[in-house]
């Protein structure tokens, strides 16, 4: 927000923008995305759909948080392993961001790393549903 900020106000103000503003808005948006779904799926701050749970057992209620967060790690985890590919890829070609020269390769990487901590946060709350309790909720 500060970088739009400063740039805004350099453009309007000084007939001077930010160089390399858009690109390190368009770089941190992503890596913002990337760091907030492992500490959103711990909270367990997904948006749910629950129109059948007062009508279900607790048994199937866990089963079926065991199967989702099951599932959810699985396609964490493909997606990691084909983001941690594309980053090697980028760093071979040795591509960089056209502004601000940044590695294109380290970007993926990190991404590829946040995808694993989300599949790591999906495998716990599936352990937890397997054990009947509620997942962790960080912070209180």
């Amino acid at each position: 927000m500060l970088v739009t900020v400063v740039d805004v106000g350099g453009r309007f103000v000084f007939n001077r923008p930010l160089h390399g503003a858009f690109e390190a808005t368009e770089v941190m948006m992503g890596l913002i995305v990337f760091l907030a779904l492992p500490l959103a799926t711990r909270r367990r701050e997904h948006i749910v759909v629950s129109l059948l749970d007062p009508f279900l057992p607790e048994w199937l209620k866990r089963g079926a948080a065991l199967l989702f967060g099951l599932l959810c790690a699985a396609v964490c985890g493909l997606l990691a392993w084909r983001l941690g590919l594309h980053g090697e890829r980028l760093w071979r070609a040795g591509e960089v961001t056209l502004e601000l020269r940044i590695p294109r390769g380290g970007i993926a990487t990190a991404m590829s790393w946040l995808m694993w901590v989300a599949a790591a946060a999906f495998v716990l709350d599936a352990v937890a549903a397997l054990r009947g309790r509620p997942a962790s909720r960080l912070g209180g």
